[in-house]
């Protein structure tokens, strides 16, 4: 990619733009920066102009004084999409990205085609019924131990924490994340701290879209956690064009683990939304 600096405000974000065509942006989750998208990226730029950004206090971008908050990533990305979208673009997140990208759309719509979303966090969800709630105990006591672990100055294994019993399956993190990306996710620890005390971050309505004429796509990983279920149950049935795919053999990082098969089914639902046929919620 060609790395880009866009000087905001209080912060400068590095930008990655590869490829030509109408335009895909890539919103990177928590811990990460836009590099965990490398695999996917060098697929999905034979065809289109590929956009990637470090979100402010990862990789390449800067870190700002004072509390983080969910949206400033999206005022973030709204000016990323203006310096570097060229037209409406199709957005795409992962995770908490996909949590920044679900409240852009529902904030400017008008400067997307559509939106493809992997396994949002919609985690406040899980306290809505006695059915999720021990999801909902085993995910805040797992961020919990992360953060007090990251508080202590073992930021090491407070990443450690949060993949291996927030974001996998009973895989050390070694399995799904090579040692530069462990690497990355030990650096931005701090970051993750100070979003983690953010009460709006993972308690995103599903109904943000409920009046949307977006086409919107939700994917799942076959193997992920199944504390992301639910929200994106959630918001499915409230998002009128949403369509669903389910990756075989996935977890909650398909852009590490099954590149070629999550790029597939991006560029397959992109050429042509509305004929897309997926597969059900596992």
């Amino acid at each position: 990619m060609n790395h880009h600096r866009l000087s905001l405000d209080e912060v400068e974000l590095q930008v990655g733009i590869a490829g030509q065509g109408e335009t895909i942006v890539l919103v990177h989750g928590s811990w990460d920066d836009h590099s965990a998208w490398d695999a996917v990226t060098a697929i999905l730029s034979s065809r289109w102009r590929v956009v990637a950004h470090d979100r402010r206090g990862h990789g390449g971008s800067t870190v700002p004084d004072g509390q983080g908050h969910i949206s400033q990533d999206v005022a973030d990305l709204h000016r990323v999409i203006g310096a570097f979208g060229q037209g409406p673009v199709h957005l795409v997140g992962h995770s908490y990205g996909a949590c920044v990208a679900l409240l852009y759309a529902a904030r400017h719509p008008e400067r997307l085609a559509s939106l493809c979303l992997h396994e949002p966090p919609l985690f406040g969800v899980l306290g809505e019924s006695a059915q999720h709630a021990p999801l909902a105990r085993a995910a805040r006591e797992a961020m919990a131990r992360a953060a007090a672990l990251i508080e202590a100055g073992d930021a090491a294994r407070g990443a450690r924490v949060f993949a291996e019993e927030v974001a996998l399956t009973g895989q050390p993190w070694e399995d799904v994340m090579d040692a530069r990306l462990r690497a990355t996710w030990v650096a931005n620890a701090a970051t993750w701290l100070d979003q983690s005390r953010d009460p709006e971050r993972l308690a995103l309505s599903p109904e943000l879209l409920a009046n949307s004429p977006l086409p919107v796509l939700l994917t799942q990983g076959e193997r992920s956690p199944a504390a992301f279920g639910p929200g994106v149950d959630r918001l499915a049935a409230a998002t009128p064009r949403a369509r669903r795919h389910v990756l075989a053999g996935a977890g909650h990082f398909p852009q590490l683990t099954h590149p070629q098969a999550f790029a597939r089914c991006l560029g397959d639902y992109l050429q042509s939304p509305s004929s897309f046929i997926g597969t059900s919620a596992p």
